[in-house]
C-alpha cells in the first residue's frame, strides 16, 4: 500500500522526493493511528466527533474547542479565522484555518455540524469522518512545513500556493431544506470573502462530505475540475487499485456542468470558485438515518481518503 503511494508521487511530485526530507511513507505509517476507530488514545483525531453537533449546542462547543486545541499545537503558522453569528434562533460558528501567505489558495473543507433531526443523530460520514480527515490533511501540511520549510515556503508566498482548512457549520437543514434553511455556515463564508475580495484568490475549493462509510462511486461533477479529479483518480488508482470510487471516464454529471447536489460548495460555485465536490452518488445506505454511526464507518476508507487528500493537496503545490 504505502509503497504504490511512494511509486506514484515519485512519478507526479518529484520535486517533493528529490528536493526534501520528509517520508510520505513514514508519515502515514506513523500518523494514521490516529483515525483509528478504536483506539482511544488522547491524540485521536476521529472519536471526539462521534457525538451530536447541533449548532449552538454544548457538543457543538466542544468538538469547536477540540478543534482549535488541535492547531494551538501545531508548528506551522497557522492563522485562525472564527466567525460566530445568529439565524432562525440558532448560534453558528464557521472555523478557518489558513497556512501561508500566498496569492492563490486550495482550500479544503466539510461541515462540521450534525442534524437536527431524528434526535440522537451522529453523522458519523456526514460529516464526522471527513472532519477528522482535515485534521490529518493539516498535520501533514504542518510536517512539511516544519521539516522542510525551505522547500514549501516558497510555494506559500508570492506566486505560490497556500491552503485554508474550512469547517463549516450548518450545511443541515434545522427544519426542512430549503434556500433558507440550509448551508447556513457556507452561505456566511462565501458571501463575506465576496465582499473582501478573498474569493478571487481561492483557486480550488475541494468539499468532503459522506465519506467513510460503505464505497460508493464519486463522479466528476464539473467541467471546470474534471482535470483535478483526473489527478486525484491517478492517485487512487496506485493507493487501492482493487477498489476504485474515481472513475475519470464518467461523464454523466459533466455533461449538465452545474449544480446537481446542493451541499456547501453552492454559495462559492455560485460565485465563480472551481469546485471539486468528492460526495458518493448514490449516497450511502445511512444518510441521514440514526445508522450514520462510527459502527457503519470502514477504517480502510477513512484512512484511504486521509492519504490520498494529503497527497493531492501537495500535488496541487508541486504544479503551481
Amino acid at each position: 500500500m504505502f509503497t504504490a503511494i511512494a511509486i506514484v508521487l515519485w512519478i507526479l511530485s518529484p520535486w517533493l522526493l528529490v528536493e526534501g526530507g520528509i517520508s510520505f511513507e513514514e508519515f502515514h505509517r506513523e500518523n494514521l493511528p490516529l483515525l483509528s476507530l478504536t483506539n482511544c488514545s488522547e491524540n485521536n483525531l476521529l472519536l471526539p466527533f462521534n457525538t451530536t453537533r447541533t449548532p449552538g449546542s454544548e457538543e457543538s462547543l466542544k468538538v469547536q474547542n477540540f478543534i482549535k486545541r488541535f492547531y494551538r499545537g501545531m508548528e506551522g503558522p497557522w492563522q485562525l479565522e472564527e466567525d460566530s453569528f445568529e439565524a432562525n434562533g440558532r448560534r453558528f460558528k464557521n472555523l478557518v484555518f489558513t497556512l501561508g501567505e500566498a496569492s492563490h489558495y486550495v482550500t479544503i473543507a466539510a461541515h462540521y455540524d450534525s442534524k437536527v433531526a431524528p434526535e440522537g443523530f451522529v453523522g458519523a460520514s456526514d460529516s464526522a469522518a471527513s472532519c477528522a480527515i482535515l485534521l490529518y490533511v493539516s498535520r501533514f501540511l504542518d510536517r512539511l512545513y516544519d521539516e522542510d520549510a525551505a522547500l514549501l515556503e516558497p510555494r506559500l508566498r508570492g506566486a505560490g500556493i497556500g491552503f485554508k482548512i474550512v469547517f463549516f457549520d450548518g450545511e443541515e437543514a434545522l427544519q426542512q431544506w430549503r434556500a433558507d434553511d440550509s448551508l447556513y455556515g457556507s452561505r456566511r463564508l462565501a458571501g463575506q470573502w465576496a465582499r473582501s475580495g478573498t474569493l478571487d484568490h481561492i483557486e480550488l475549493l475541494v468539499l468532503l462530505d459522506l465519506l467513510g462509510s460503505e464505497p460508493q462511486p464519486i463522479p466528476s461533477y464539473f467541467r471546470e475540475t474534471h482535470w483535478y479529479y483526473e489527478r486525484l483518480a491517478s492517485l487512487e488508482a496506485a493507493y487501492t487499485p482493487q477498489e476504485l470510487q474515481l472513475d475519470a471516464q464518467d461523464h454523466r454529471f459533466l455533461q449538465a456542468n452545474g449544480v446537481t447536489i446542493e451541499d456547501d460548495h453552492v454559495p462559492f460555485y455560485e460565485a465563480g470558485v472551481a469546485v471539486l465536490h468528492l460526495v458518493p452518488w448514490p449516497f450511502p445506505s445511512v444518510w441521514h438515518t440514526l445508522e450514520d454511526d462510527y459502527d457503519h464507518l470502514q477504517q480502510g476508507q477513512v484512512d484511504k481518503w486521509a492519504v490520498l487528500l494529503s497527497e493531492f493537496l501537495i500535488d496541487c503545490a508541486a504544479r503551481r
